[in-house]
């Protein structure tokens, strides 16, 4: 590991103890792509230094390297704060690697369960806004139609049980889930799932998710596989036959990792200028 990269870390984007990032800059200046972490939890608990490790190894072969903490879902707090915390977050992030020299015009963005949701939702949705630009998305067993008939009815072995999803759901959207609004929540639900704006224009995604999933249902992932099929998207999809929610299937796991890195090669990787000013 290089011991000259450039650390930046609990570096607020925002007033809220929420709002702060971690980065990772390479020792070089010239640098056009990030890698962007957004950690998992259900959208209420969890932490970016669950990915501090990974963030130098990112930077050591040349990339700058992210991970963001975010609001967490409450009744007073909906998912439109947290995507808009990952656009604040962005901007923080091109505007700190600018003053050190790294130029950032294009992203990856990754994470697993929420994160891989919310990573999903914002490649998908707001690319166009993005204070960097999403190129492509590393998904890991994150849920992609919340309208999925299996996570909404649920079955007597899936957890977390349905009463935590419909208070995630309410504190999702904002408005409380009952039975009796149940038609009327479901473009709500719509308007959060990322499968939902899959289109042509989608960028390249990386989906891996346990067949035995108790949390996240299977049928999220091949939902969201065949709507990437029918728009003609580039897609690698990893089911793991044996796998649950933590992806306890290290074969499979590795090959992910190894498709993940040449996604970053591939999308990430801008033509090198004339030269490369060493720090």
């Amino acid at each position: 590991m290089k011991n000259n990269l450039r650390r930046f870390y609990d570096a607020p984007y925002g007033g809220h103890e929420r709002q702060i990032y971690d980065l990772v800059l390479p020792e070089k200046r010239c640098c056009g792509g990030l890698v962007l972490s957004i950690h998992g939890g259900a959208w209420i608990h969890g932490d970016k230094g669950y990915y501090r490790d990974e963030l130098d190894e990112w930077a050591a072969k040349g990339y700058a390297a992210a991970a963001i903490n975010y609001h967490y879902l409450s009744p007073d707090t909906h998912m439109d704060t947290l995507v808009h915390d990952i656009t604040e977050a962005l901007a923080a992030i091109k505007k700190t690697a600018a003053e050190n020299g790294v130029t950032l015009s294009r992203a990856l963005l990754t994470g697993a369960s929420a994160g891989g949701h919310l990573s999903l939702l914002y490649a998908y949705a707001m690319a166009d806004e993005a204070p960097i630009r999403p190129v492509c998305v590393v998904d890991y067993c994150g849920p992609t139609l919340l309208t999925d008939k299996e996570l909404l009815e649920g079955t007597p072995s899936r957890y977390p049980p349905m009463e935590q999803w419909i208070e995630l759901y309410s504190n999702l959207t904002g408005i409380p889930f009952r039975g009796e609004n149940r038609e009327e929540f479901m473009p709500l639900l719509l308007k959060y799932s990322p499968l939902h704006y899959v289109n042509e224009h989608s960028v390249p995604t990386i989906i891996c998710h346990g067949q035995r999933d108790d949390v996240v249902p299977f049928s999220n992932a091949t939902a969201l596989r065949d709507a990437l099929e029918a728009h003609g998207v580039e897609y690698v999809f990893l089911p793991m036959p044996k796998a649950g929610h933590p992806l306890e299937q290290e074969e499979i796991f590795r090959e992910s990792r190894a498709l993940f890195e040449l996604y970053a090669e591939r999308f990430l990787q801008e033509p090198a200028p004339p030269k490369c000013e060493a720090i």
